[in-house]
């Protein structure tokens, strides 16, 4: 069994010495595990609080337990779920998912919102997430001196911005029938990005109707079939762009378009940019500004989330 590591600042002791009225209470206590690939956590929770599970770059869903229940964790999806006293979580790290960060946040930490907070939710993954949880897992492995402190940080801003995505988006817990449908659904349009599959056909694929993959798909990742699809295809072109390794039009056929024009301007709607001027960039710039270019693309990204999808 691996142990949570306590990673927190601990302000509390603190607190009295500060009775001033202007001074506000600033604590949340974050225990939390990386896990290698094919690792495995067996744990049994001292007290009631919240797991959150972040998950690195993953190719397949994946199961974990709480007592006896089995959950799934589709591909690019993190959880944030309710835990009383004294169950166990039994989670293992299969081939294909490279980390997974666990993390276990204790009830009376998080006054605000404990008690409102729903049994469970997931949250899909995000431009700004992902780079979090990168970030994390390269501090996790490093010898940083200040390591402990950034991760603490990383980890309160991944808990409140999937908090936000939780709130905007009104997620509600799912039969778990309709979320393996649900996932199946995403896993065909992952599978095959040279396919462009049709609500229908994906519906008739999972075994359910459209209106309710529309419905809970939608639900489930906070956004539609559409702009899941768009925004899958181009993550994907832009980091085979970043490889070096392909030509624009070998790109676009991989991610469903037949001419290399069409997906340049899907790109360009995306991201802000044209691909060939992306590629111009990485060749052109130095290796210290391609940080820069990732940041650029996370705001046209995260713009392009307003957009309204059929």
């Amino acid at each position: 069994m691996i142990r949570l590591e306590n990673k927190h600042v601990d302000s509390e002791k603190y607190v009295n010495t500060l009775p001033h009225p202007r001074f506000s209470k600033l604590q949340t206590l974050l225990h939390y595990v990386v896990l290698a690939e094919c690792a495995e956590l067996s744990i049994v929770f001292p007290t009631a609080g919240f797991l959150n599970i972040l998950c690195g770059e993953q190719h397949s869903s994946f199961f974990y337990h709480i007592d006896a229940e089995r959950f799934p964790l589709g591909n690019e999806q993190n959880v944030i779920q309710r835990i009383q006293e004294a169950q166990r979580l039994i989670i293992q790290n299969q081939s294909g998912v490279q980390h997974i960060v666990v993390v276990f946040i204790p009830e009376h930490s998080l006054p605000d919102w404990a008690a409102q907070a729903d049994v469970m939710s997931y949250i899909a993954d995000n431009s700004r997430l992902n780079l979090l949880k990168a970030r994390v897992l390269e501090l996790h492995f490093s010898n940083n001196i200040a390591k402990d402190i950034r991760i603490q940080s990383l980890l309160l801003d991944a808990l409140a911005l999937q908090l936000e995505s939780v709130q905007h988006s009104c997620t509600s817990t799912i039969q778990t029938s309709l979320l393996e449908k649900i996932i199946q659904a995403q896993q065909l349009i992952d599978k095959d990005l040279a396919k462009s599959f049709t609500i229908s056909e994906l519906a008739k694929a999972v075994g359910t109707n459209e209106q309710y993959l529309k419905k809970y798909f939608k639900q489930h990742l906070g956004k539609t079939i559409m702009h899941y699809t768009l925004e899958t295809k181009m993550l994907y072109a832009k980091k085979l762009i970043m490889s070096g390794d392909y030509r624009i039009s070998d790109i676009a056929r991989m991610t469903g378009y037949k001419h290399a024009t069409h997906f340049s301007m899907s790109f360009k709607k995306f991201f802000g940019m044209l691909p060939t001027a992306l590629r111009y960039a990485l060749l052109v710039w130095p290796s210290s500004l391609i940080e820069f270019v990732e940041i650029e693309l996370l705001v046209f990204l995260e713009s392009s989330s307003t957009l309204t999808f059929c």
